[in-house]
């Protein structure tokens, strides 16, 4: 995977307008979350999702694959864990597709895991068999 672009926040490419043009879209998982940045040329994405913030404001963080067959899968409990995670990926391997090939590493986000265990992404995360299968994989089952 190359490197991750991050929106900024105004003009035509930031964060208000993307948002903006994909919640017009009204495909879900859009309208609940806030897409940020996604990977150069590829219909990768990743977004906060407000409405699952903890009691300090912190958002946990998902993986939108906005091809047809969209995929949702959350990868970290806040944007700090997220920015970690990413780049100790990056660190390991030259080309990946994270977060896909990295379910151990996002499993060392426990606050995500137990988020994850308590049915927190449950109307967000898609339910096809390669999304549920990574699913269990982070959680160990």
């Amino acid at each position: 995977m190359a490197e991750l672009v991050l929106y900024p926040l105004q003009g035509e490419h930031g964060v208000v307008a993307i948002n903006r043009t994909l919640r017009e879209r009204g495909e879900a998982p859009f309208p609940e979350c806030l897409v940020f940045g996604q990977v150069p040329s590829l219909a990768y994405r990743f977004a906060l999702v407000p409405g699952l913030a903890d009691p300090h404001g912190l958002q946990p963080v998902v993986f939108i694959d906005d091809h047809s067959e969209k995929e949702v899968l959350p990868v970290a409990s806040n944007l700090d864990r997220f920015f970690d995670a990413y780049a100790r990926s990056m660190e390991a391997w030259d080309d990946m597709d994270f977060p896909r090939f990295e379910p151990e590493r996002i499993a060392e986000d426990t606050v995500l895991v137990e988020m994850m265990r308590a049915g927190r992404f449950d109307g967000l995360v898609t339910r096809d068999e390669e999304s549920q299968r990574w699913m269990r994989q982070v959680l160990g089952l």
